[in-house]
């Protein structure tokens, strides 16, 4: 790359975190325009959630602004889960059980299915029902999938607390993968207590797998209608992404760098060839839109808060931040924004006949349900920053001249 194109990229990071630090700001900034009628716990573990996510957020900054984009790339892995999670202790309103019938064939799975769908239908008809429906759960073999409505409040029985939040409160992970035989007691556990936790640990495992593990949250999103199929591909996309700077991945820090086929033979503190400055800008605009949507749903929380909790939402300021930053880099395709150009102009050249892009005025004007996600998502991000021409679709410009 020339030397404007990374000047004009650099300016474009300096931009994209100054927006990142203006939302934290705003957040903290939040706290004296928000007035309580009366104080509930659920806001309280909320706002705790979301401090110490932004807290990872602000060490992100400091990684970027220090070259170490692929730490905060791997740390954006972690905030982009949260994201997934916060979205349905928030909204998460429905719930799903699993009965577990992999032993039966697959004919009388089928029979059962039938019955179940019957009864259950048949309950929420007279109103003695509290199950909302019954299907296969599409995630494993022969298993039937129970949806059910978020716990209620005793006193109000109109305010539902999503599952979830219990869940996460509740969740010790040194419980579900830790056997206490294996390790130092103070005394020994009389067999009582050791069948007692053996079931706790049982029930940990249970709970992580069907509500808490990556598969389940994106089976927990989609019963809740908080995303689509195509969000999915997108989540699983950037999901897949980031995981390759948290878990070992062979080249993947290597391939974000210039002159990336560049080798040693001596030591040194990753590598002597620096980022490129699209990695800076990635590793930038995932962070603001991560945090964009962990604020975004606490705003969301306090602003449909009932009136007996909360007299002044207060959010105005940090909302329009929150929903600006598609508007302001509408050049990165994240989960709820439309594609962007560079996106369509890619899709029209292989995909648009003559008469679609006739019809629709030019590639920028291409249905945004019909454009494909590309999974390759630094080399479309790279390709995304400059220009193109195409004879059919004519000319893409660069979001950053």
């Amino acid at each position: 790359m020339n030397g404007a194109f990374d000047r004009a990229v650099g300016a474009q990071v300096a931009r994209v975190n100054e927006y990142t630090r203006r939302m934290l700001h705003e957040y903290v900034a939040w706290g004296d325009k928000l007035v309580y009628n009366n104080g509930n716990t659920l806001y309280m573990e909320h706002f705790d959630f979301v401090n110490f996510r932004m807290e990872t957020a602000e060490s992100c900054l400091l990684l970027i602004e220090n070259r170490k984009i692929a730490d905060s790339l791997g740390l954006s892995r972690a905030l982009f889960e949260n994201y997934l999670l916060f979205m349905l202790m928030c909204r998460g309103f429905k719930y799903l059980r699993l009965q577990d019938l992999s032993s039966l064939p697959e004919a009388a799975f089928k029979a059962e299915l039938a019955k179940k769908e019957a009864e259950v239908a048949e309950k929420l008809a007279d109103g003695t029902g509290q199950c909302l429906y019954v299907k296969k759960y599409p995630r494993a073999k022969r298993h039937l999938m129970y949806v059910y409505e978020g716990l209620k409040d005793r006193d109000d029985p109109s305010f539902i607390i999503p599952i979830h939040f219990f869940l996460f409160q509740n969740f010790r992970p040194e419980q579900m993968r830790l056997d206490d035989a294996d390790y130092f007691q103070y005394y020994e556990r009389d067999e009582e207590t050791v069948k007692a936790l053996k079931g706790h640990r049982l029930e940990s495992i249970a709970q992580y797998r069907h509500f808490l593990s990556y598969d389940a949250l994106i089976q927990s999103l989609e019963i809740n209608e908080l995303v689509d199929p195509a969000a999915i591909a997108r989540i699983e996309a950037h999901y897949t992404f980031l995981g390759k700077f948290l878990h070992p991945t062979h080249n993947a820090a290597r391939d974000l760098h210039e002159r990336s086929n560049y080798m040693t033979d001596r030591p040194a503190i990753g590598m002597d060839q620096a980022y490129t400055e699209t990695a800076v800008l990635l590793a930038s605009i995932y962070l603001c839109y991560i945090v964009a949507g962990l604020l975004g749903e606490m705003v969301r929380v306090i602003e449909t808060a009932p009136a007996e909790y909360v007299r002044e939402a207060g959010a105005e300021s940090l909302r329009h931040l929150t929903n600006g930053v598609s508007a302001a880099f509408p050049y990165f395709w994240f989960l709820f924004n439309e594609p962007p150009l560079y996106d369509k102009f890619n899709w029209c050249v292989h995909h648009a006949t003559n008469e679609e892009l006739v019809a629709w005025g030019g590639y920028w004007n291409a249905p945004g349900e019909r454009i494909m996600f590309n999974q390759y998502i630094y080399d479309n991000f790279q390709k995304g920053l400059t220009g193109w021409n195409n004879a059919r679709c004519g000319e893409y410009r660069s979001p950053l001249f």
